[in-house]
């Protein structure tokens, strides 16, 4: 029977196995959690900038039927770069 943690010696170092293996899955999981808040914000971008175009045509409606359509128009124009932005920002499609 092993007594735990099991220790090595390498190059008259002591290596703690059951550290080294709580370290590399603290680091997984810090890893991981970052790809899930790239991915988050990455998909925030992507539903600004879709529903950026979607005001931009009620804008463009709007105007066709000689409505307000300014406010709306310059809404449009702040969710598409924000959308822009936010999937620029954080990598969209390299996962």
């Amino acid at each position: 029977m092993v007594d735990w943690p099991l220790r090595f010696q390498l190059d008259c170092q002591s290596v703690d196995v059951g550290a080294y293996i709580l370290f590399s899955k603290n680091k997984l999981l810090i890893m991981e959690s970052s790809k899930r808040k790239r991915y988050s914000n990455a998909l925030l971008g992507n539903i600004l900038f879709s529903f950026g175009l979607c005001v931009f045509g009620e804008s463009v409606i709007a105007k066709m039927n000689a409505g307000h359509w300014i406010y709306l128009g310059t809404l449009s124009l702040i969710l598409i770069n924000a959308g822009l932005g936010f999937m620029i920002k954080h990598k969209w499609g390299v996962f």
